[in-house]
């Protein structure tokens, strides 16, 4: 109430689909990097090439965290200028974050990458994992109103620590000293699960 003293509902929904749309897009293009090339049957061109597997992952990368970020500040400009949602604090330190979150889902990507011998099933599991996200993350459902299991299961899931920073930063100001745990979330889950999956990706291009 305090922030949003009329109850304008777009205050809460639309910073939520700007995080959506950023999620989905990012983890779609990291996803299909990879079985793209395996589909077409040029993963064996990339492997004879004289490059690391880490330098392989990182060039597949590098698209999906450039198309998540133009992404990113296309849809802010649109919450903000036709839809005249706030944006009361810091958009460089919202930007930030928005980046860790970016790379964050590529690793998730990556990893579905890795297990996927086809675009359709890249998709498919791109799909499910949306799915369960919104489940979890608080965009149809408060993170508060859902069972304590549930909760707990919600503290792993970035999108959920995502969605806090992008409304703590558009509609209360928040800065780093109240989003630093939800920074903090992503950047290990990132760094769990892109470790992960270069292992897995690793083993199944060799």
């Amino acid at each position: 109430m305090r922030f949003n003293p009329a109850f304008n509902v777009r205050f809460f929904t639309v910073p939520a689909q700007v995080g959506f749309i950023v999620y989905q897009v990012t983890l779609t293009v990291a996803s299909i990097g990879l079985a793209r090339e395996r589909e077409l049957g040029t993963l064996e061109q990339l492997l004879v090439m004289p490059l690391r597997r880490i330098e392989l992952v990182i060039g597949k990368a590098i698209p999906a965290l450039i198309i998540g970020a133009l992404n990113f500040l296309l849809m802010l400009a649109v919450a903000i200028f036709a839809f005249h949602v706030p944006m009361r604090g810091s958009l460089p330190l919202l930007f930030a974050l928005t980046l860790l979150f970016i790379v964050a889902e590529i690793g998730y990507g990556m990893f579905i990458s890795g297990i996927a011998r086809t675009q359709q099933q890249a998709i498919l599991f791109v799909f499910v994992l949306a799915m369960v996200d919104m489940t979890f993350s608080g965009y149809l459902v408060r993170v508060k109103n859902l069972p304590i299991a549930l909760q707990a299961i919600a503290q792993v899931v970035p999108f959920r620590h995502y969605l806090t920073i992008i409304r703590g930063v558009m509609l209360k100001g928040a800065g780093m000293d109240v989003l630093w745990p939800h920074a903090a979330a992503m950047l290990l889950m990132g760094l769990l699960v892109t470790g992960v999956a270069v292992r897995n990706l690793s083993r199944s291009l060799d």
